[in-house]
């Protein structure tokens, strides 16, 4: 088997690989590959140039006290998908699933990367 993640996805499967021995391999596209303990904001701030931070459009409130995450829609191409069509892309901005602010700030634990191809 082999887990591919995107974006915040390369946390996902780096953590899901571990103890698993039908996993062979790791394939991370434009992802993040957290080191253990920490989170996708963390890398997400970590080097100059990041704009995800500013891309995102106003946290909506969870009855829990939690945010889900957006990216904002006028900023979604040029954030998520500036080399497909603008049509296509806006359809993708409206349709985006939100993340759990939670998601984002939840540390890594001893990622797979370390010890599968990837």
């Amino acid at each position: 088997m082999v887990l591919v993640g995107h974006s915040y996805g390369g946390q996902i499967i780096s953590n899901a690989a571990n103890g698993h021995d039908n996993v062979k391999s790791l394939v991370y596209v434009a992802a993040f590959a957290a080191d253990s303990g920490e989170s996708a904001s963390d890398l997400a701030g970590m080097f100059p140039g990041g704009t995800l931070g500013d891309r995102l459009a106003t946290p909506v409130k969870l009855t829990d006290g939690g945010a889900d995450l957006y990216i904002d829609q006028t900023k979604f191409r040029d954030q998520f998908a500036h080399d497909i069509p603008a049509e296509t892309s806006a359809l993708m901005a409206a349709g985006q699933r939100p993340i759990t602010e939670a998601a984002l700030a939840e540390e890594s634990g001893e990622p797979a990367w370390k010890s599968l191809p990837s």
